[in-house]
């Protein structure tokens, strides 16, 4: 796959792992020492525990923004070292490696996609039944980098994926929207799954869990400080904000929280 001259893909990792523990360190450890030569991209390492449909909105999302072609790694699997199945997808020149568990639904969805189930661990004692990241997903990146036919690695996949059906928002009457918090950044904005495009450049409200918490504004700085409000973030879907505050301290939202948006009347 790789000449002497072409240098090799990047492998991104996008997990639940976190950075308190020595869990990613250990799979990029297994990176390095089967192939020295990677290159390693922490996408994000702080998806909620066990919350695969935030890993596969995250990976929907951070897509476009990340070099291609790549070998992602991604790994948010509750259901380790149970029956479900581990997958190695092709599509559009790049790999994705991760548990059959709906994560990898943005990539299975395309028409592209070319998906094997890998070859399982059987009895092997040296691969964990709780860290597939590290001792099957990570060495299967690895033979990838040194030119292994992904043919070699999983067999074509007979029966269906897992696929996740609930986009994270839905229709809630005339203009309105439900949808759900997928995860809360660092600042306590909570991101929701709805696209902006359903209500940008118009006039539109928003209640978390039944709680008005503002309206669409464009940037952080067109309410006063402290004040609550909508926008439209980096990730292209409708936020719930605070200037210069934190919103998740404010409403001490869940995981899966609703926020009811609604288009106002001109």
């Amino acid at each position: 796959m790789f000449g002497s001259s072409t240098p090799p893909m990047p492998v991104i990792l996008l997990t639940d792992f976190g950075t308190t523990d020595p869990y990613v360190g250990q799979v990029k450890g297994v990176l390095t020492r089967l192939f020295p030569r990677v290159t390693i991209l922490d996408l994000f390492h702080d998806i909620p525990p066990f919350a695969i449909k935030s890993g596969a909105w995250m990976l929907e999302r951070c897509l476009p923004h990340m070099p291609s072609p790549a070998i992602w790694l991604c790994v948010v699997d509750p259901g380790v070292g149970s029956s479900r199945r581990g997958l190695l997808v092709q599509s559009n020149g790049s790999f994705f490696i991760g548990p059959d568990n709906g994560l990898l639904t943005p990539i299975l969805n395309r028409s592209d996609a070319r998906i094997l189930t890998l070859d399982g661990p059987g009895d092997d004692p040296t691969i964990s039944h709780t860290f597939h990241g590290r001792d099957l997903f990570a060495p299967v990146a690895a033979h990838l980098l040194h030119g292994r036919s992904p043919s070699h690695l999983g067999t074509p996949l007979i029966s269906p994926p897992h696929l996740l059906h609930d986009p994270g928002w839905r229709s809630a009457g005339h203009k309105a929207w439900r949808t759900e918090v997928m995860f809360t950044d660092r600042y306590g904005n909570l991101i929701t799954a709805l696209p902006g495009d359903k209500v940008r450049g118009q006039t539109a409200k928003g209640w978390l869990d039944g709680t008005l918490c503002g309206t669409l504004v464009t940037t952080f700085a067109s309410v006063p400080v402290g004040t609550s409000a909508l926008v439209i973030g980096g990730f292209g879907t409708v936020e719930v904000v605070i200037n210069q505050g934190n919103a998740a301290r404010c409403y001490t939202p869940s995981l899966g929280s609703e926020l009811m948006v609604r288009l106002e009347e001109e």
